[in-house]
């Protein structure tokens, strides 16, 4: 082999070594939205549309019954898609929200409606070790609850998401929630 193919030899491979080294890079620090990361990437989120953002603004009703507009905070935990005939989303186990804030929220008002499948059914809301709250729904139907939370709970932050955790003891099926100001 003569010297001038050796050294192409030589820098052909330097080069692929190069371009696999900065792919491996790229594998390891993806530039994607935070709705792409947790849907594909880190596997919490339910749904993931394109143009979709995990950016709550507070008092914006999240609409659970719609199939087409489906919910973008839904955790892949505990939820179904939507009815179609309109009815929510069922909900079983454990699950949660998954969104981020722009700015810090202050005191909050956490409220839904729901139709309980069960009578004596429970759904506990928790946010971190921070915060958790119990509620009982004695009847079976449709009901509704509003909890107060606390400043403090949230980040705000577009790059990191924020999750409020549902645990319950028997299947729900919710048709709406809403996080807004306090007072």
């Amino acid at each position: 082999m003569t010297r001038s193919v050796k050294f192409l030899f030589i820098l052909t491979f330097l080069a692929l070594s190069a371009f696999y080294l900065y792919v491996l890079y790229l594998a390891k620090h993806p530039d994607v939205s935070m709705a792409y990361r947790m849907y594909y990437l880190e596997k919490k989120t339910r749904i993931w549309d394109r143009n979709q953002s995990l950016a709550y603004i507070p008092g914006v009703l999240m609409d659970l019954t719609n199939e087409r507009e489906r919910c973008p905070y839904l955790s892949r935990e505990g939820w179904d898609i939507p009815e179609k005939d309109g009815s929510g989303s069922l909900f079983s186990g454990a699950g949660g929200l998954y969104f981020t804030l722009h700015r810090e929220p202050g005191v909050l008002k956490f409220e839904g409606t729901l139709t309980a499948k069960k009578a004596d059914t429970e759904l506990t809301i928790k946010v971190s070790d921070k915060f958790s709250k119990t509620v009982k729904f004695n009847d079976a139907g449709v009901q509704t609850f509003e909890l107060t939370l606390p400043s403090g709970l949230f980040i705000a932050d577009p790059a990191e998401a924020n999750y409020l955790s549902l645990q319950s003891n028997n299947p729900i099926m919710f048709k709406s929630f809403k996080l807004s100001h306090a007072g």
